[in-house]
């Protein structure tokens, strides 16, 4: 009796043990999106390696155009590794690690991107290749529509 419980024992030990890497997370696929200009033109974000962000046409294999949205509220470029940041007066391609790099967006179809260190939203008119900007939310050109593309 006590050896089939010295059995039953063991191999429940070896039904609980953890197997190594099993606990960790499993590689999670990229969730890339599209981040367009809402009012109707499409203008998609763009960024370049020199942190530069403006709108530009978009285009479904421009890999500048692709934002990973990797952790709530931080953005990154597929083509460049940068995350969407902004200063008192700028947005820009940066480190992910700063509080800079903190987005919020609202839950409608039509999105506001505020920027949590600053308080305001991204702003552009659609322009091709215009520089996008920074502005208080509540502007019409602060609207953003968000896509999901496939992996």
């Amino acid at each position: 009796m006590l050896a089939r419980i010295g059995a039953i024992t063991a191999s429940a030990a070896v039904l609980f043990t953890a197997v190594p890497g099993a606990a960790t997370a499993s590689t999670q696929a990229e969730s890339l999106f599209w981040i367009r200009f809402a009012a109707g033109v499409q203008r998609c974000l763009d960024s370049n390696s020199a942190g530069s962000v403006y709108t530009h046409v978009c285009q479904d294999r421009n890999n500048k155009q692709k934002w990973n949205n990797y952790a709530p509220g931080k953005f990154k470029n597929k083509a460049s590794g940068l995350c969407l940041a902004a200063g008192t007066s700028s947005v820009f391609a940066g480190s992910c690690e700063v509080n800079a790099s903190d987005w919020r967006t609202s839950s409608t179809t039509n999105k506001y991107f505020t920027n949590v260190s600053t308080g305001l939203c991204l702003h552009n008119s659609g322009g091709q290749a215009e520089a996008v900007g920074l502005r208080v939310c509540r502007a019409g050109t602060a609207l953003w529509t968000v896509t999901k593309l496939r992996s």
